[in-house]
């Protein structure tokens, strides 16, 4: 059985690295040409792939797309909700005279979540599949912000207002809140995830499909790294000071980098699970990166839900 597993991931290499080389067409073999013409014509003809091995590199929604998207899109919209709230604490160690404290957004605690099941998107199902649903994260949250902006619109009945708190002006300031955190986050969704999903694909092509542990990895420091350069300086310029900034941005690239290696072994399993259940292995052998194609990105063939 593993004889027959090493053989077939040879051949699939195999025919990824052979699929797209150009080929040399001669003058002998298109009769039509002229003599005048040069004798040699390089153009990109793919090869087509074996039966079996095409049907694992066919891009299709399936149940377990539609639960990952799900998941994607759910933990991205709690990282929202929970992002407003700055968070603070005290550890027993002390620096100088100083205890030592660690300030953090409270989005920290779920927002890891969102990049595993992204990467898992795009290590199966590949990059075209993980650029529709990111997007559709990112249409989700501009759905949530809508709405409760239209929340604050409408007018509050006193007696609840009086009895909760929660008045007319508290719920403005509720909300400044919130669109700010949204706009930040999504910033640094848009850059991280896409960062993420793009060498995820790119690295999986270039090593063939091997080291799946590393790729990942990599793929989740870069994003964690651009994720929380952006986050922190859209969502706090204006109210921390530089130091406290770097302070923030420092810990929680430590912590989403110690979150996402954690559970890597989660992340590595739940990819070979799906790849087995689904007979998916997608290589984004040509695909454009570019996170605006988003027409390019739909499967070309009728979706299949099996």
């Amino acid at each position: 059985m593993c004889a027959n597993a090493t053989g077939g991931r040879r051949t699939l290499h195999a025919a990824l690295r052979t699929r797209y080389q150009p080929r040399a067409l001669h003058a002998c073999h298109r009769p039509h040409q002229s003599a005048h013409h040069s004798p040699m014509t390089s153009t990109i003809s793919p090869a087509p792939l074996p039966a079996a091995l095409a049907a694992r590199q066919a891009t299709r929604m399936t149940p377990a797309v539609i639960v990952l998207a799900i998941a994607f899109v759910s933990f991205l919209l709690i990282s929202n909700a929970l992002g407003a709230r700055v968070c603070e604490v005290t550890l027993p160690w002390s620096v100088g005279d100083e205890p030592l404290r660690l300030t953090f957004s409270a989005a920290l605690i779920s927002f890891p979540f969102a990049y595993l099941f992204a990467s898992v998107l795009t290590e199966v199902y590949g990059y075209r599949i993980s650029r529709i649903v990111i997007w559709s994260g990112l249409a989700a949250n501009l759905v949530m912000i809508g709405f409760l902006w239209l929340m604050t619109r409408l007018p509050t009945e006193a007696a609840w207002a009086a009895e909760t708190g929660f008045t007319d002006e508290v719920q403005r300031h509720w909300y400044e809140a919130i669109a700010h955190m949204f706009l930040a986050s999504v910033s640094a969704c848009f850059v991280g995830e896409f960062a993420n999903a793009a060498t995820l694909a790119r690295m999986k092509v270039a090593m063939h499909g091997r080291q799946a542990s590393l790729r990942l990895m990599a793929g989740s420091a870069l994003a964690a790294m651009l994720d929380t350069v952006v986050f922190v300086t859209v969502a706090f310029a204006y109210v921390l000071d530089l130091d406290a900034m770097a302070r923030m941005a420092g810990l929680e690239f430590v912590f989403k980098c110690a979150m996402q290696w954690l559970v890597l072994p989660l992340t590595v399993g739940l990819a070979q699970v799906l790849k087995r259940v689904d007979g998916i292995d997608h290589y984004d052998v040509g695909t454009s990166l570019n996170p605006f194609r988003f027409r390019a990105s739909m499967p070309r063939q009728p979706v299949e839900i099996r």
